[in-house]
């Protein structure tokens, strides 16, 4: 049985926790998941946590589909409520007609959050199954201060009264697809579980030494937004070719969609608006296109033009065209779930490779990397950024000041409550067998 179908079946009588490290193919099986029963006329509303993982499956936010606003917890919701019936009536519609629901990137969402969510799916007649996908070893819930908060300063998802509700059987991933290097993958498990022993400390503190990446011209992790943009702008201007401005088409289906909106959710984007390329600047594919490029590999503009852009990959010429993305909203319509777009925009899934925030490299496998550390700030950064490598060899840890063991040792702290979840936690671990052909009973 194949890992679709053998989380299809799990789901058919309890809700699922899909977790693993990064590069395990968590997002990779959830499409399948998603593919096969909307196949056979499941409907499945498909969630993120933030709007770069609402990108990313393209799916909504969850502040979106459930109409959350701006609130913060449950006391806030019931108060806004009042003033959007006419939303909620639609949410309602949905709900009652979802097989599944998923939420991408758990980790992310607060326990105020998800007794919130809870409330809206007690209250509105869904009786599916309910699939969160995500690592709590990974980036924490976003902290708005905990002021109001109905719980108390709890942080976590799986702190709330609502998770206990759902009591999610948790099912993990364990086999990395991003990395062939067994001892650097081992390295990477162990600084997921904030565990830095001796040999984990020498290990990343010869990947200090691997300088020549730096030959390769390679990609920048940075913590902070800032210094990714000054370095792509600094790369772009050596190159003596003429720049040129490819701008994004777009389209607005909904013409109520404030504007506020419609700039949050172009942020989100892999891809910038305005993208301004030079032939022979070097750049990020920003999908996965199968049998031409990967999400994270990298290329030399060879040619350019409003509706092409040729790429060099490895001595092939790639042509590469727009790519639609599209926010939208779940509507029900003649008893199915479908997607009403609000606005939809095209551009090249292309972005400049020299630099690249660690927030923005989410599913990426990149050969050549090298990841400043000096700006790091939250908790799991550290994992997430050395972890988008698929080669040791072609990774380069920069940090630029003294007492470099003291500062991974901050790096790679974790919440002593994620271990212990885990550590309670039933875990079933599930391989990839041979594919079955048919399944039913969904």
């Amino acid at each position: 049985m194949s890992l679709s179908l053998k989380l299809i079946e799990i789901l058919q009588t309890r809700h699922v926790l899909l977790t693993g490290g990064a590069g395990v193919g968590k997002s990779y099986l959830v499409g399948e998941v998603v593919t096969n029963l909307r196949k056979i006329g499941k409907q499945v509303v498909v969630l993120g946590s933030t709007g770069v993982s609402a990108v990313n499956v393209n799916g909504q936010t969850v502040h979106s589909f459930f109409a959350f606003g701006i609130c913060a917890h449950l006391d806030e919701l019931m108060r806004h409520d009042r003033y959007a019936k006419a939303r909620l009536s639609e949410i309602k519609k949905v709900l009652a007609r979802c097989d599944l629901l998923v939420i991408d990137e758990i980790s992310m969402v607060s326990a105020d959050l998800l007794d919130m969510i809870y409330y809206r799916l007690r209250n509105n007649g869904f009786e599916g199954s309910i699939l969160f996908v995500g690592d709590f070893f990974q980036l924490p819930p976003v902290s708005k201060g905990k002021e109001g908060s109905l719980l108390g300063g709890l942080e976590y998802a799986f702190e709330s009264s609502a998770w206990s509700a759902f009591n999610p059987r948790v099912v993990e991933l364990t086999k990395t697809k991003r990395t062939q290097d067994e001892r650097f993958f081992e390295h990477l498990r162990l600084i997921r579980k904030g565990t830095l022993t001796p040999e984990t400390l020498s290990y990343l503190e010869a990947l200090r030494g691997n300088v020549n990446v730096w030959e390769a011209e390679p990609t920048v992790l940075f913590g902070r937004n800032k210094e990714a943009e000054l370095l792509n702008i600094q790369k772009l201007a050596q190159i003596k070719s003429e720049p040129i401005l490819l701008k994004a088409k777009e389209k607005v289906h909904e013409k109520s969609l404030h504007v506020n909106k419609i700039e949050g959710w172009k942020n989100a984007l892999p891809v910038p608006a305005d993208l301004t390329l030079k032939v022979g600047a070097k750049v990020l594919f920003c999908t996965n296109k199968w049998g031409k490029y990967y999400n994270g590999e990298r290329g030399i503009v060879h040619a350019i033009d409003e509706k092409e852009v040729v790429v060099e990959k490895e001595g092939d010429l790639v042509r590469v065209e727009r790519q639609e993305y599209t926010l939208h909203e779940n509507v029900l319509l003649n008893g199915e779930v479908q997607d009403k777009p609000l606005v939809s925009l095209e551009q090249f899934p292309l972005k400049l490779a020299y630099a690249i925030t660690i927030h923005k490299s989410q599913g990426m496998s990149i050969d050549s990397l090298v990841c400043n550390i000096n700006t790091i700030f939250e908790k799991s950064q550290f994992y997430v950024a050395i972890s988008r490598s698929r080669y040791p060899e072609g990774l380069l840890i920069d940090y630029q000041y003294a007492r470099f063991a003291e500062h991974v040792k901050r790096c790679v702290q974790v919440s002593p409550k994620v271990g212990e979840f885990y550590e309670k936690s039933e875990i079933l671990y599930i391989e990839e067998m041979p594919s079955d052909s048919l399944f039913d009973g969904f």
